[in-house]
This record gives structure tokens, sequence and C-alpha cells, in this order.
């Protein structure tokens, strides 16, 4: 008897219609969920149809408008006119489930590509790659040495700003000091001769964890020979798969360093390199909020891109409370944990820049909450948010993912947003500390926190209270200049939330009540909702320099130094810098210098380089780390004498006053202490530590030592050094006046660096009798009183304060020459803090 055969099949062509909005209209197996289309999705797709040929197009619409609808109608147009390959990105797995529900509501079919080689099933990738169904997978699944999506005819990135993580993460070696302690030990060690002594003693001081060092490795190839001998021993994956990337343009990398992680990456990821992504005919990047132009080509490698805006915000209602404005710094989380405490549904989000910063806000919120919560990271919700949204008791802490969460309703009510998103990452936290790019870092910061304020506010009958921690984040949207950005409902809650903050002088537990109520109390919310929306405040004013042109220079720039062409990649630089012309830009035009210096040394044009470097350095941003590169770079080039130390001081005078805070009570509680200190010479731990905090107002680096034979203090400046020995009494003896003259030599044998700087040591005490045997030995020995000390701390502190007020909301490359000015009349200057220290004993 004759085999029965399977019947041929013969292939049919994909129905095509001649637009997305056609094509939605006649799909016949829409859910009735899905009837018709909302109206910004329709404008969305219109005005993709005008841009349907360009390379790259950013399209946004806001929260609750049904992007994900809009992307996968374009993808799925676009499959059906080419019969080529489509796939669509999202940040985790539990989005691209998310889109894959998605997907079969419409009656798209797409295929599941999620997950790893092993695990995936080879029929969904064989009907991707025949270009028969949308490949849905992930971000990581495409950025890396092996992914499974290829070169296609359009690729959709979901949720595009917090996707630009997992696009550097292909070039980037991280190597983190509590995961891999040994590799992190063996790379700082190598890294050491590229560090200056200063830079050293942060990245190994664990108060210092947050501050982040920019190593000069490209005039050291020892280092990088090191660096290499030791990571080519790396098997740890998440170390070995990028450096096996980047190992051969390390020239064209940056060297981050700080306590916590050692970073080397590319200042753009060259995507140019990865052909699934340069290849692909279209690349559009979904956002609920854009920012600016000129972050995308920075975070995608790209040099062009076309913008799609719908403007039709459905923002819900949220309830924004600053308790840091208010209340001292460890007293804020006490206001989160009694909220938790008071009501029923016990479930909160925390947002954070970085790990370390969202694990310090949830030991000190969970402190006071009862029973102590579970923490869950990012990790727990990679495949489902059911272990967050389905659970009570549960605390979600998220670093540096500020979109790409939906938790709408009652999955969520509480968002706590600590420290600014302003800088995440070693790159951006480097720039933003050292270089002063404020005001191209806002625009990120302002999309980041517009994108994270939007986490648990899904719709426009949403609502969620939103409590704001930390000193960076409270300096920055307390700024006028900075809140005017907002969108307008955004800068209305803002105000009203502060003007609800002053229940808080009365009264920390009204500031509960108040927000308890407005969790539990539907009426009371009713009432804030309408004295919300009667504040008569206009809506956001745009970005006062406009869209950063700059991005497409930065990966020009990027491009040429990978492919080892030097000397364009310096034209570049140089041709870039002429165009770099506002004062609040001054630190971006010397981070540009600095990059055309490296790519000028790597093209051995020494005229070039140290041009730039004297530049840059002139600027007076970031002027001791230059002023440390040129001396090493010069050569035997003469170098005019110019004097930066005050350059230098009044950097860290201004850094000083950001880190204890422009806004709120942290600023003055450290005056306080300082002066406190200062007024109790014969209690020795705090009249050390009133001259450590005056050493550092003054913008000097401070040690505070307590091993043997150290002084009890050290003030050093970029061009002098001041040891104290202080003690009470008014009778000085031999064995106190010769250990205070050792001070010196302490310090040179600590620190090589110093050793050609003027040491100066003083006695501190409240008198200055010696006798006559001790006489002899005081020579080069200088002295000041506890009273003098005292009163000039009562001084600085009024200068300090009177600058703080003067200079809030200013951006330092705008104002530096002013501040200088200022400092200089108070006397607060190099040369008036030497002549105050002079005396001779």
């Amino acid at each position: 008897m004759e085999k029965s055969r399977p019947q041929f099949r013969k292939p049919k062509a994909a129905q095509t219609y001649a637009t997305p909005e056609e094509l939605f209209a006649k799909l016949p197996n829409r859910a009735k969920s899905h009837g018709y289309l909302r109206g910004p999705q329709a404008d969305a797709l219109r005005d993709y149809t005008n841009l349907q040929d360009k390379s790259n197009i950013a399209c946004e619409l806001p929260t609750g408008t049904g992007k994900t609808i809009v992307g996968l109608l374009i993808a799925e147009w676009r499959r059906r006119q080419t019969s080529e390959r489509v796939a669509y990105l999202t940040l985790t797995n539990q989005l691209a489930m998310q889109v894959l529900r998605e997907a079969k509501n419409l009656g798209i079919d797409c295929a599941n590509l999620i997950g790893s080689k092993e695990t995936r099933d080879p029929g969904e990738v064989g009907r991707y790659t025949t270009g028969n169904a949308i490949g849905v997978t992930t971000f990581s699944n495409f950025f890396n040495v092996n992914p499974v999506v290829q070169a296609s005819n359009v690729l959709v990135f979901d949720d595009a700003h917090g996707g630009e993580q997992y696009v550097a993460a292909m070039w980037t070696v991280k190597i983190d000091s509590r995961e891999n302690k040994k590799i992190y030990d063996d790379v700082l060690t190598a890294l050491r001769p590229s560090l200056s002594d200063s830079q050293y003693r942060i990245v190994t001081d664990g108060r210092e964890y947050s501050s982040v060092e920019l190593a000069d490795v490209h005039s050291r190839a020892d280092v990088l020979s090191s660096i290499t001998a030791v990571l080519d021993k790396a098997s740890e994956p998440s170390i070995h798969y990028p450096w096996t990337v980047i190992r051969n343009n390390l020239p064209a990398c940056l060297f981050f360093v700080s306590f916590r992680e050692i970073e080397i990456r590319p200042i753009v990821s060259p995507t140019h390199t990865h052909n699934p992504f340069s290849e692909t005919k279209q690349r559009i990047y979904m956002s609920a909020t854009l920012g600016g132009e000129g972050d995308l080509l920075r975070g995608y490698g790209i040099t062009n891109i076309e913008t799609i805006r719908v403007k039709h915000a459905q923002w819900g209602k949220r309830y924004i409370f600053m308790p840091s404005l208010y209340f001292e710094e460890e007293k804020c989380p006490r206001v989160v944990s009694s909220i938790w405490n008071g009501v029923s549904q016990h479930r909160a989000l925390i947002l954070a820049p970085s790990f370390p910063i969202a694990e310090r806000t949830y030991k000190m919120v969970s402190a006071g909450m009862s029973p102590e919560p579970k923490q869950l990271d990012a990790r727990d919700i990679e495949n489902s948010l059911e272990s967050f949204t389905g659970m009570e008791g549960v605390v979600l802490c998220l670093a540096g993912r500020y979109d790409g969460v939906d938790l709408p309703g009652d999955d969520c009510r509480l968002l706590v947003i600590t420290e600014s998103p302003g800088a995440v990452g070693a790159l951006e936290r480097n720039l933003r500390e050292r270089w002063k790019l404020g005001p191209l870092l806002r625009r990120r910061e302002r999309t980041r926190l517009i994108q994270g304020m939007g986490r648990c506010t899904r719709d426009a009958t949403d609502f969620a209270v939103i409590v704001l921690l930390g000193q960076s984040l409270i300096d920055s949207i307390t700024s006028p200049v900075f809140a005017k950005k907002l969108p307008g409902e955004i800068q209305r809650e803002l105000s009203w939330g502060i003007e609800q903050g002053e229940v808080a002088r009365e009264s920390p537990e009204g500031l509960t009540e108040m927000i308890i109520g407005l969790l539990t109390d539907e009426e009371y919310r009713r009432n804030a909702n309408e004295n919300i929306a009667e504040l008569n405040i206009p809506d956001q004013e745009p970005d006062e320099f406009g869209d950063d042109v700059t991005g497409k220079a930065e990966v020009l720039y990027l491009r040429a130094m990978w492919s080892n062409d030097y000397s364009g990649a310096y034209q570049v630089a140089r041709q870039t810098i002429d165009n770099i012309n506002k004062p609040e830009l001054a630190g971006y035009r010397a981070w540009w210098l600095f990059l055309a210096s490296i790519a000028a040394h790597l093209a051995d044009e020494n005229t070039g380089e140290i041009d730039c470097l004297q530049r840059a350095k002139a600027i007076g941003i970031n002027s001791g780390f230059l002023d440390r590169i040129l001396r090493l770079r010069s050569k035997g080039v003469k170098i005019p004498e110019k004097s930066d130390e005050l350059d230098v001081q009044v950097e860290s005078i201004w850094n000083r006053i950001e880190s204890w805070g422009w806004q709120g009570p942290a600023f003055g509680r450290k005056i306080d202490e300082m002066l406190a200190g200062l007024s109790a010479p014969r209690e020795h731990t705090r009249f050390h530590i009133g001259l450590e905090h005056l050493g550092q107002c003054l913008g000097a680096e401070v040690i505070r030592s307590t091993a043997g034979g150290a002084p009890d203090i050290v003030w050093i400046f970029h061009r002098r050094c001041y040891t104290f020995e202080a003690k009470a009494g008014n009778q000085l003896s031999k064995k106190y006046v010769l250990q205070a003259k050792g001070h010196p030599d302490w310090v040179r044998a600590q620190h090589q660096e110093l050793s050609d700087i003027p040491i100066q040591p003083l006695i501190v005490s409240t008198g200055n009798e010696i006798d006559e045997v001790v006489r002899p030995f005081v020579n080069g020995l200088n002295f000041i009183s506890t009273s003098d000390i005292a009163e000039f701390g009562q001084n600085v502190a009024i200068g300090l304060q009177k600058l703080r007020t003067q200079f809030t909301g200013k951006e330092y490359g705008a104002v530096h020459e002013q501040l200088k000015t200022e400092i200089r009349l108070m006397k607060l200057d190099g040369e008036s803090i030497d002549k105050l220290l002079s005396t001779p004993l």
C-alpha cells in the first residue's frame, strides 16, 4: 500500500496596505479592546508615513497613549511591505512578554526570541529569520557578541532611553570591587601609575564611594600592557565578553576608577561596528519622553535622526513631597517609613542613579518599617512583575532604571526617588563632578525625572505619592531654571508639594498624616487636585541651549578614534571646540580640548597636544587634573608660569558647597559642626573635625589621620600644604615642637607628589609660651592661636553662606570668574590663607 504523503503548501504573499493606519483597520483578529486607534496613535502613524524612508526615527508618545501599539503596527507594516526580517526590542523579558500579549490582541504574528540559545524555540527563530513574524526579544539579546537578531529591515527600540545602558554594556568592561575583588585589585594596581596621589586617596576611601576619577593612561604604554595582561586572564563572562570587543581599541577608551568599580569604555558606543545594528535599514526609537536628540545620537552611536513628537500627555496625579527641605538628612527616611506604617497597602518603589544609593536608601527607610519589608531588585522582575505586584510587604529597588516599569492603579502608590538622576554611570558622574557639564546633563536629568515620576501614574485617573530624597535631587529640582523646563503639570505639583511641606516645620507628624490622607481618602485627594489645578504656572520653557548638536561630533570623534584615525579625531575635536562659546558650557569646552589632546598625542602632534592642554587648563575647570597632565606631557616644552592655584581652589569650594547642599538644612549643620569644633580646643576630636571642615570650606583636600607620628590635620592646596598639630594649653614642650616640625617629612613620605611643593608645619594652641631650651628648635615652625582660628572660621562661615545664597541655581562655567573675585574680596584665597598662617612660633 502506497504511503500517504503530506500535501505541498503554496507560499502566500502577505497582504500589504498603503499605510500603517490602513493595516490596523484591516487586521482581522483584533480583540474588542483594540477597536480603534487613539488620536495620538493615529497622529504618530501619519507622521511616520511622511518619514518612512529615513534610517533613524525617534517617536515620542507620552505615558498612557499606547506607544507599543504604534511600534508594532509600524513593524508589521514594514514586514508586509518588504517580506524582510523585522524585530522589536525591549528592556526586559517581562516587557517582551507584554509586547507579545499586545501583539496577540492586535492580531499581529510575533516570534518569541526571549531567552538564551539553549532555551529559545528554533521554530520561533526560524519564523523571524524568514520574515514570517516580528521577532520580539530584549536589548541584551541584541547588543552582544552573538545576537539572535541579525540585520533587519526595521528595528524598533522600545523605551529607547532606558536601552542606552544595554547598548553601552557591549563595549564596557565593568569590574565591581565586591563581586570581582581580585580582578579589581589587580587592575587598580596596574592603573596606579596613571592616577595622582590625590586621585588614589579618593578611590581607596570608602567615604568617597560616589566619586569617579579619570585615569591618564594614554601616555602610559606600560599601564595598558599591565591591564591587558590582567584582563586577558579574566574568565567572568560579564568581564570577558566586553573585553574581547574593546581589547584592540584601548587608545579609544577612557578609564574610570571609583571605590566600588573600574569602568573601561569609549565615550560613545561604536555601534557602527555591530553589523546587526549598522546594516539594518531603519531604526525606530520609541519613548514616552524623548528629551534631546543629541542624547539619542550619543546613546546609539548614530549621526542623524528624525523626530516625531505627539503632544498629548496624560499624567495622572502626583503628590510630590521633599522632606529634605525641612528635615535633617537622617530624619527624612522616617517620613517614608511612617507613611508605610500608616497605610494598609505595603508596596513601594525606590528609584536611584546607582545600586549603592538604592541600597543605602532602602536600609534607611526600611529601618523604621514594621515589619521590615522584603527587598527586591531588577533581577526579581526580569521575567514578571508578579513577584512585586502580587505580594505585600515588598520594596522594589531599581538603579539607573527610570523607564520601562509600569505600575498602574494599586500595583504601587508610593514612589521614592533618591538623589539626582543627572549622572548615571561612571562617565556621566565624572563629567558632572569634574568637568561641570551640568547644562548638557540637565536635559537628561529632566528626562529621567519625568520618566521616573510616571512609573506609578499610567493614565489620567491614576495617582501616587512621590517622596524626593537626597541633597543632589533637592538642589536640582528646586532650582527655578531647572523647574521651569519641566512640564507645566509637574511644575504645579512641585509648587504645591513645596507649599504643603511647610506643615513639616510645624509638625512632622502633620506631614505624614497629610500624605496618608492623600493615599486613603478620595475626598481629601479631590481637594488637593482642586488646589493644584488653581495654580497659575505657565507651561514649560524651552531649553536655553536648544538641542545639543555636538552629539553628532562625539560620534564622529569616536568613529575616527576606533579606526585609529587619530589625526581625523583631532580635527573633529578642534572644529567642535570652535563652536562651543557659551559661558555655561565652559566645562564642555575644556572636556573637548582634553579629548583633542588625547587624539593629538596618539597622532604624534605634540605641539597641538600641549596647546589643547594649556587652553583647557586656562578655562579653570578641572584645572588641577589638567595641570598634572600638562606637566607630564610637556616633555621639555616651556609652559608659561601663570598661577592657577585660585582656579583649583575656587572649584573645590564650589564642590564643597554643592556636596553640603545648595538647599535644605544640611549645609547649615556642617557649618555649625565646624564652628562648634573650633570653639572647643580642649575636646580634641571635635576640634580636629572643626579644622577638617574649615580646610574643606577653603577648598583644601584634607587628611585627618590617627596614625602614629601623623599631623592632626593636613590641608593640601594645589601649590602649598599646611600641617597642624593641635595642643591644649599655653605651654609648648620640646616634644610637641619637634613632633610638629617632623610633619612635613611624614607628608612627603606618604604622598610623593607633594615633594616639590612647600609644606608649612603649624602648631595650634591657646598660647605660644616656650622654654628657652625649646627656642633653638622652633625655626620654620609657625603658630596660630585657637582664638584666631575660631575667628577665621566665623569669617569663612559667613563668606560661604553668602556665596551659597548668591550662586544658588547658577552654572559654574558661567560664574567662576565672578566667584574668584568674591573669594579674593572675602580674603579666602591662597595668599590670604598663607598670610594668616605665616606667624612664626
